[in-house]
C-alpha cells in the first residue's frame, strides 16, 4: 500500500503489502480455559511436498497487532487466546479456497500477567541517575567495537563464520525499514529434530516480516536439500537470484531511506569534483556520471519501486565508489567523501546479505536439512524509567554519587557547572528523562529467552546472537558481563536511555539464579557508568562524532510458526520453488558494472530486478550495513 510523501510527490510505501498469493491470517476467539491452547490446521495441496502444518499460539494476556491482507493494522487483539490459520504460500491454494477475510476481537482491559521480580527504583536509579548525566555530555561512548575475530586454528572457523555471518545477514534482511522499532535480532537453537530461528525486534515482529522470513527459510531449506545447489552451479546461482530478489522487494523502505541520504549528500560532493582540481582524473569523472545517471530518472527523484534495480546497480558499481576513499585520505574535509562513500555502500548492502544467507545455507546445509522452525519471542512492554521527580537533580545525584561533602564531589560539582550551571542542568534532566519508558532491546531478549528456556544455540561454544545492527553502549556491556559466555558482539558504542533490564517472573523455574545474574550485571553496570563519568568529568571530554543508528521498543507476542517443509523438499525443480516464493517474479537484465553509460531511465521497470551478484564483495562492510573506511 503507497502514500504520497507530503512535500514530494513521490510514493512512500508505509507498509509494504503482503506478497500476491501469500499467507493471510484468520483470526478466531475462543475461550478454554486459562491457559493458550495451541490448533493447528493443515491444507494439503496439489503436490504433496507443499504441505505443511502451521501452528501459532497467542498466550492468554498478551497484545497482539493484527493486520489485514494489504498490511494495514486492524488495532490490538488480546483478552482472549486467539488461533490463527494460515494457508499454504501458494497462489492456487487461494484461487482455490477464496479470499480469505480477516475477524479480529477486541479486549476489553489489559489482563494482568505473572508477577515480576523487579530490583528497587532506588538501585535502578543508581544507575540511570549517572547515566543521563554521562549521556548529555556524549552519547557515543567510544570508538566502534567490532564483534571478536575467530582463531584461525580452530577447527570450527568456517562452520563458525558461516553461522554468524547467516544470522546477521538474516536479521538485517527482516530489519526492513531503518526506524528504532524495526531493529532486529535472530538466533539457531539447535534442536533433536530441528533448527528453530529465533526472531526479536525491538517492537512487534510483524506479519508481514513472518511472511517474508518463511519465504527466506523455503529457499534455505531447498538449498540445504539439494546437494547439487552450490554457488558455483546453474542451481545455486538460480536459488541466489530468487532470494536477492525476494529480499530486495522487501528492503524498498530501508534503502530508499538511504538513496534519500546519498540524494542529499551527492551535491556538495559534486560540487567539490567540478572545481577544476580533479579535471583529467577518469576515476572522478565516471564518479560524476554514475551520480548523474543513476540518482534520477529524467529529471526526477526515483521512488521505493526503484530500489531493487538501485541496490544491484550500486553493487556492481563498487569499483567506481573507491575513488571517494582516495579523496577523503587527500581532502582537509574528508567527512564529505567519507560519508557518501559509506551512503553508497549501504545502497547495495541487501545483495551482500543475500549472498551471505545462501552461503551460510549451502555451508550449514547438514543441520539446517534436518528441518527448520521460525519463532518469535515477544517484545517487552514499555516501563517508566525510575527516576524521582523530588530528587532528580544534580544536588540529589551528586549526594547519592559521593560522601557528603568531599572534596570529590565539589570537584564533581565545579566540573559540571562549567558545562551548564545548577539550574540549567536540572531543567534539562526533567525534560529529556523525567517521562522517558525503557524497552528492552532485540539482542537481549533473544539472550533472556536462551537463560529463560535452557536452549542449546547451534555451537554452544559460539552462543552468537546476530542483530541488524551493532549493539548499543548498554547492550554491550550487558552481554560482556553476562555469566553465560555470549559472544561480544560488535558495538557502536551510542548510549540509549530508553532500555531496560529483562523481566523476570518469579514463576519461572529458574527465576532466582537468573535474577541473582542481573543483580550482579545491574552492579558492573552501575559501576562502569559512574567510572566514566566522573573520568569525563575530569578531563573535561567533550562529545564524539555520532555515527548513524537506532533503536527503541514496544510489544508483540509470541508464535510458533512452522516452515513445513517435507522430507523431500530438495526434489523440488527450480521452478516449483521459484513458484511457490512468487509466480509472478520477473527478472530484469541489469546492465553490467562497465556499461555504466546506461542511463537510468533505460533501466526503469516496475518488475523485478536481476540480481546476478558478483563473485567479490569487494567492500569490507560493517554489521550496521556501512562501509568499513
Amino acid at each position: 500500500m503507497t502514500h504520497a510523501r507530503p512535500g514530494t510527490g513521490f510514493l512512500h510505501a508505509d507498509r509494504p503489502a503482503i506478497m500476491k498469493g501469500k499467507v493471510q491470517p484468520q483470526i478466531r476467539s475462543e475461550s478454554k480455559g486459562p491457559h493458550s491452547v495451541t490448533r493447528t490446521g493443515r491444507i494439503d495441496s496439489l503436490n504433496p511436498a507443499f504441505n505443511f502444518h502451521v501452528q501459532v499460539v497467542t498466550p492468554k494476556g498478551m497484545l497482539s497487532n493484527a493486520y489485514d491482507c494489504h498490511g494495514a493494522s486492524l488495532g490490538i487483539a488480546a483478552s482472549k487466546p486467539f488461533y490463527f490459520y494460515f494457508y499454504d504460500l501458494f497462489p492456487f491454494q487461494k484461487e482455490k479456497e477464496g479470499r480469505l477475510f480477516n475477524s479480529v476481537g477486541k479486549m476489553s482491559h489489559d489482563p494482568p500477567g505473572d508477577p515480576l521480580m523487579s530490583h528497587s527504583p532506588r538501585r535502578l536509579r543508581r544507575l540511570y541517575e549517572p547515566l543521563s548525566l554521562l549521556q548529555a555530555l556524549g552519547n557515543v561512548r567510544g570508538w566502534r567495537i567490532r564483534a571478536p575475530d575467530i582463531p584461525q586454528d580452530n577447527s570450527g572457523f568456517n562452520a563458525i563464520k558461516s553461522h554468524r555471518s547467516f544470522v546477521d545477514a538474516f536479521a538485517y534482511a527482516c530489519a526492513y525499514k531503518k526506524q528504532p522499532a524495526y531493529v532486529t535480532a535472530v538466533a539457531l537453537e539447535k534442536r533433536p529434530e530441528e533448527i528453530v530461528v529465533w526472531l526479536a525486534a525491538n517492537k512487534n515482529v510483524e506479519e508481514t516480516v513472518v511472511s517474508f522470513a518463511q519465504d527466506v527459510l523455503i529457499i534455505v531449506q531447498w538449498l540445504a536439500r539439494n546437494p547439487s545447489a552450490q554457488l558455483g552451479t546453474e542451481d545455486g546461482q538460480q536459488a541466489l537470484k530468487l532470494l536477492t530478489n525476494r529480499v530486495l522487494c522487501f528492503n524498498a523502505p530501508k534503502i530508499y531511506t538511504y538513496y534519500e541520504q546519498v540524494v542529499r549528500a551527492a551535491p556538495p560532493v559534486i560540487a567539490k569534483l567540478s572545481n577544476g582540481q580533479h579535471e583529467g582524473n577518469p576515476n572522478v569523472a565516471n564518479l560524476k556520471h554514475w551520480l548523474s545517471q543513476h540518482l534520477q530518472r529524467d529529471g526526477v527523484q526515483l521512488q521505493e519501486v526503484d530500489m531493487a534495480k538501485l541496490a544491484v546497480i550500486s553493487h556492481n558499481s563498487r569499483d567506481t565508489f573507491e575513488v571517494l576513499r582516495n579523496l577523503a585520505m587527500e581532502s582537509h574535509d574528508p567527512h564529505t567523501f567519507e560519508r557518501l562513500f559509506k551512503l553508497l555502500g549501504k545502497l547495495g548492502k541487501h545483495v551482500i546479505m543475500s549472498k551471505r544467507i545462501v552461503e551460510g545455507a549451502i555451508f550449514l546445509r547438514s543441520d539446517f536439512a534436518r528441518g527448520m522452525r521460525l519463532e518469535r519471542v515477544p517484545a517487552s512492554r514499555e516501563r517508566p524509567l525510575p527516576f524521582s521527580s523530588r530528587k532528580y537533580n544534580i544536588d540529589g545525584i551528586s549526594n547519592r554519587m559521593f560522601s557528603s561533602n568531599s572534596a570529590e564531589k565539589q570537584r564533581f560539582l565545579a566540573r559540571l557547572r562549567t558545562i551548564w550551571d545548577t539550574n540549567e542542568w536540572d531543567k534539562n534532566l526533567a525534560k529529556e528523562h523525567l517521562a522517558g519508558k525503557g524497552i528492552v532491546h532485540a539482542e537481549l531478549l533473544i539472550l533472556d529467552h536462551f537463560e529463560k528456556t535452557g536452549g542449546d544455540f547451534l555451537d554452544n561454544s559460539d552462543k552468537y546472537i546476530g542483530c541488524s545492527k551493532p549493539a548499543c553502549y548498554l547492550c554491550y556491556h550487558y552481554i560482556c558481563n553476562h555469566p553465560g559466555r555470549y559472544i561480544r558482539p560488535s558495538s557502536h558504542q551510542k548510549l540509549y536511555m530508553r532500555w531496560r533490564l529483562p523481566d523476570i517472573s518469579v514463576r519461572e523455574p529458574n527465576a532466582a539464579a537468573r535474577f541473582k545474574d542481573q543483580e550482579q550485571i545491574l552492579n558492573n553496570l552501575i559501576d562502569l557508568v559512574r567510572r566514566e563519568l566522573k573520568n569525563d568529568i575530569e578531563a573535561g571530554v567533550g562529545k564524539m562524532k555520532e555515527c548513524p543508528d537506532s533503536t527503541a521498543g514496544g510489544t508483540s507476542t509470541m508464535f510458533e510458526l512452522e516452515t513445513g517443509l517435507e522430507a523431500d523438499m530438495g526434489s523440488l525443480s527450480f521452478q516449483e520453488l521459484r513458484h511457490q516464493i512468487d509466480p509472478d517474479l520477473q527478472y530484469v537484465v541489469i546492465p553490467d558494472p562497465d556499461s555504466s553509460s546506461s542511463s537510468a531511465s533505460s533501466i526503469h521497470s516496475r518488475s523485478s530486478a536481476d540480481t546476478a551478484v558478483s563473485e567479490g564483495d569487494g567492500f569490507e562492510y560493517d554489521s550496521d550495513g556501512g562501509v568499513v573506511v
